[in-house]
Protein backbone atom coordinates (compact mmCIF):
# COMPACT_ATOMS: atom_id res chain seq x y z
CA UNK A 1 0.00 0.00 0.00
CA UNK A 2 1.21 3.49 -0.76
CA UNK A 3 -0.02 6.64 0.94
CA UNK A 4 0.40 9.99 -0.75
CA UNK A 5 0.46 13.07 1.44
CA UNK A 6 1.11 16.70 0.68
CA UNK A 7 3.78 18.86 2.22
CA UNK A 8 1.10 20.58 4.30
CA UNK A 9 -0.24 17.22 5.53
CA UNK A 10 3.28 16.07 6.41
CA UNK A 11 3.76 19.22 8.48
CA UNK A 12 0.51 18.48 10.33
CA UNK A 13 1.73 14.94 11.00
CA UNK A 14 4.82 16.33 12.71
CA UNK A 15 2.51 18.17 15.11
CA UNK A 16 0.28 15.13 15.61
CA UNK A 17 3.29 12.97 16.47
CA UNK A 18 4.58 15.63 18.84
CA UNK A 19 1.23 15.84 20.63
CA UNK A 20 0.98 12.06 20.88
CA UNK A 21 4.52 11.78 22.24
CA UNK A 22 3.73 14.44 24.85
CA UNK A 23 0.61 12.62 25.98
CA UNK A 24 2.39 9.25 26.17
CA UNK A 25 5.66 10.31 27.76
CA UNK A 26 5.69 13.81 29.26
CA UNK A 27 4.89 12.50 32.73
CA UNK A 28 7.56 9.77 32.66
CA UNK A 29 11.31 9.76 33.18
CA UNK A 30 11.74 7.08 30.53
CA UNK A 31 9.29 6.04 27.82
CA UNK A 32 7.65 2.71 28.53
CA UNK A 33 7.42 -0.33 26.28
CA UNK A 34 3.82 0.47 25.34
CA UNK A 35 4.93 3.60 23.49
CA UNK A 36 7.63 1.86 21.40
CA UNK A 37 5.43 1.06 18.37
CA UNK A 38 4.24 4.68 18.28
CA UNK A 39 7.77 6.01 18.60
CA UNK A 40 8.92 3.71 15.80
CA UNK A 41 6.18 5.03 13.53
CA UNK A 42 7.11 8.60 14.44
CA UNK A 43 10.75 7.88 13.57
CA UNK A 44 9.70 6.40 10.24
CA UNK A 45 7.82 9.57 9.32
CA UNK A 46 10.43 11.94 10.70
CA UNK A 47 12.97 10.32 8.37
CA UNK A 48 11.12 11.98 5.46
CA UNK A 49 11.46 15.53 6.81
CA UNK A 50 14.23 16.44 4.38
CA UNK A 51 12.26 15.01 1.44
CA UNK A 52 9.29 17.21 2.35
CA UNK A 53 11.45 20.30 2.78
CA UNK A 54 11.44 20.36 6.58
CA UNK A 55 15.10 19.70 7.33
CA UNK A 56 14.92 22.80 9.53
CA UNK A 57 12.32 21.12 11.78
CA UNK A 58 13.78 17.61 12.19
CA UNK A 59 17.38 16.60 12.80
CA UNK A 60 19.07 13.23 12.90
CA UNK A 61 21.48 12.15 15.66
CA UNK A 62 23.70 9.46 14.13
CA UNK A 63 25.08 8.39 17.52
CA UNK A 64 21.60 7.56 18.79
CA UNK A 65 20.24 6.74 15.34
CA UNK A 66 17.21 8.86 16.20
CA UNK A 67 15.36 11.81 14.70
CA UNK A 68 14.49 14.76 16.94
CA UNK A 69 12.55 17.99 16.53
CA UNK A 70 14.93 20.91 16.11
CA UNK A 71 14.94 23.93 18.38
CA UNK A 72 13.31 25.82 15.50
CA UNK A 73 10.39 23.38 15.56
CA UNK A 74 10.07 23.69 19.33
CA UNK A 75 10.07 27.50 19.10
CA UNK A 76 7.14 27.40 16.68
CA UNK A 77 5.01 25.77 19.41
CA UNK A 78 2.41 24.81 16.82
CA UNK A 79 1.62 21.71 18.86
CA UNK A 80 1.73 23.34 22.30
CA UNK A 81 -1.54 25.24 21.85
CA UNK A 82 -3.39 21.92 21.82
CA UNK A 83 -1.34 20.42 24.63
CA UNK A 84 -1.83 23.43 26.90
CA UNK A 85 -5.58 23.53 26.25
CA UNK A 86 -5.85 19.81 26.95
CA UNK A 87 -3.85 20.06 30.17
CA UNK A 88 -5.85 23.05 31.39
CA UNK A 89 -9.19 21.37 30.73
CA UNK A 90 -7.98 18.08 32.21
CA UNK A 91 -6.77 19.78 35.38
CA UNK A 92 -10.15 21.37 36.13
CA UNK A 93 -12.08 18.26 35.11
CA UNK A 94 -10.03 15.95 37.35
CA UNK A 95 -10.02 18.36 40.27
CA UNK A 96 -13.80 18.76 40.21
CA UNK A 97 -14.44 15.04 39.77
CA UNK A 98 -12.00 14.01 42.49
CA UNK A 99 -13.46 16.49 44.97
CA UNK A 100 -16.99 15.36 44.12
CA UNK A 101 -16.02 11.72 44.59
CA UNK A 102 -14.39 12.53 47.93
CA UNK A 103 -17.48 14.46 49.08
CA UNK A 104 -19.83 11.63 48.17
CA UNK A 105 -17.67 9.08 49.99
CA UNK A 106 -17.54 11.34 53.05
CA UNK A 107 -21.33 11.69 52.96
CA UNK A 108 -22.38 8.05 52.46
CA UNK A 109 -19.25 6.07 53.38
CA UNK A 110 -16.83 4.14 51.22
CA UNK A 111 -18.67 0.81 51.57
CA UNK A 112 -21.98 2.25 50.35
CA UNK A 113 -20.17 4.22 47.62
CA UNK A 114 -18.50 1.06 46.30
CA UNK A 115 -21.76 -0.90 46.44
CA UNK A 116 -23.60 1.64 44.27
CA UNK A 117 -24.48 0.66 40.73
CA UNK A 118 -21.72 2.07 38.49
CA UNK A 119 -24.11 4.31 36.52
CA UNK A 120 -25.72 5.66 39.70
CA UNK A 121 -22.29 6.34 41.19
CA UNK A 122 -21.16 8.08 37.99
CA UNK A 123 -24.30 10.25 37.86
CA UNK A 124 -24.04 11.24 41.51
CA UNK A 125 -20.37 12.15 41.22
CA UNK A 126 -21.02 13.97 37.96
CA UNK A 127 -23.85 16.01 39.52
CA UNK A 128 -21.60 17.09 42.38
CA UNK A 129 -18.69 17.74 40.02
CA UNK A 130 -20.85 20.12 37.99
CA UNK A 131 -21.11 22.35 41.06
CA UNK A 132 -17.32 22.41 41.39
CA UNK A 133 -16.88 23.08 37.67
CA UNK A 134 -19.24 26.04 37.89
CA UNK A 135 -17.30 27.38 40.89
CA UNK A 136 -13.94 26.94 39.15
CA UNK A 137 -15.23 28.57 35.98
CA UNK A 138 -16.36 31.60 37.94
CA UNK A 139 -13.52 31.86 40.48
CA UNK A 140 -10.66 29.55 39.53
CA UNK A 141 -8.92 28.41 42.71
CA UNK A 142 -9.64 31.66 44.56
CA UNK A 143 -12.10 30.01 46.97
CA UNK A 144 -10.24 26.70 47.26
CA UNK A 145 -8.90 26.14 50.78
CA UNK A 146 -6.94 23.17 52.11
CA UNK A 147 -7.73 22.30 55.71
CA UNK A 148 -5.29 20.01 57.46
CA UNK A 149 -6.48 17.66 60.14
CA UNK A 150 -3.86 17.55 62.89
Amino acid sequence: MKINITKKEYRLLLDIFSIATWVMNSHKYEPGPKSVPYENLEQKFMAFAKDFGFKNLVEYDPKRETYYPTSEYEELESDMQFIEEFEEDSFWEHLGSNLARRDLINKIGRKQFESMEPMDRFQEVDKRAAEYHKEFEENGIENLIILKND
